[in-house]
């Protein structure tokens, strides 16, 4: 039975955590989504942190039936990292991670879309980065300190769940489109939104070494090493090169192509969420390294 709150509540401690966004515009997620197993047992749940408030999550059950231990599991759920509906404010990002934190999240699936700048990468492809490119890092830390923590840059997206996403996305993706699986190395720029890239940015990427760009993976990669969790990121292709370099065109997405990739989208991150290892540790739960106090507290 769902449950609907706008109090604060106390934050459930959960292994996963999903992140929906403009994978799944036009969607309830997961209420739309026809996954047997998979029940909404809160939604509209609001937390306080020392940011500031964070709204619009949803509390979320796999049944024992579909998980890959057997065991029923929970998970927190975030449309668009808890966004103020009526605003952008990119320190969404430091509030959200800071609820799964303390929820003790280990392991986080981000669906998004992207716009590609590599001329192999097509309209309709799913995308899984194997590292990113965000030249000013992520300005919402939530590190205590700049030097009591080396927060290793290395497997920025995890290998293992990387795998587990994959296979999934091989099972269910539409024939006409490809799955770009991490051992292929894809890079992902990140610029924050909303205004999309413009044609310079685009080329700039592209020289850089992206093959795509995305408008929240930097924050969302960078804040799940900092919580020692470890991070996946599921995306689908709406826009190539030739669409960001045509300066005629008003428009860069394609349409239609949100309607069509959203509910397969939705599916494949929630197939995943049930088959991913809990309990269990990763590699990447060891890049997240405390420092010794001579490192911070001499001068």
């Amino acid at each position: 039975m769902t449950t609907h709150s706008s109090a604060s509540e106390p934050i459930p401690s959960v292994e996963l955590a999903l992140i929906t966004g403009s994978a799944s515009w036009g969607l309830a997620f997961p209420e739309d989504v026809p996954v047997a197993g998979v029940e909404v047992l809160a939604r509209d749940i609001a937390f306080d942190t020392p940011y500031g408030r964070t709204e619009n999550w949803k509390l979320l059950a796999f049944d024992s039936s579909i998980t890959s231990d057997g065991r029923p599991r929970r998970a927190l759920c975030m449309y668009s990292h808890g966004n103020l509906r009526d605003e952008v404010d990119h320190a969404c990002h430091r509030r959200a991670f800071w609820v799964l934190r303390e929820a003790r999240v280990k392991r986080v699936i981000a669906c998004s879309t992207v716009g590609s700048v590599n001329r192999a990468i097509r309209k309709g492809d799913l995308v899984i980065a194997a590292d990113i490119i965000e030249p000013t890092q992520t300005p919402y830390s939530l590190l205590p300190g700049r030097q009591r923590f080396d927060a290793s840059g290395k497997q920025i997206i995890c290998g293992t769940c990387a795998a587990i996403l994959a296979g999934t996305a091989g099972r269910l993706w539409p024939a006409e489109g490809r799955v770009h699986g991490i051992e292929q190395g894809l890079v992902a720029g990140h610029v924050y939104g909303p205004r999309l890239t413009t044609p310079a940015e685009a080329i700039m990427f592209r020289t850089l070494g992206a093959d795509f760009i995305n408008h929240s993976i930097a924050p969302e990669a960078t804040l799940s090493r900092e919580i020692g969790a470890c991070f996946t990121p599921c995306a689908f292709v709406t826009a190539t090169v030739n669409d960001y370099l045509n300066r005629d065109s008003g428009t860069l997405l394609e349409a239609g192509a949100l309607e069509r990739l959203s509910q397969v989208t939705s599916i494949i991150a929630l197939e995943t969420a049930a088959a991913l290892p809990v309990g269990e540790p990763c590699a990447c739960h060891g890049l997240l390294i405390p420092q010794p106090p001579e490192r911070y507290a001499r001068f």
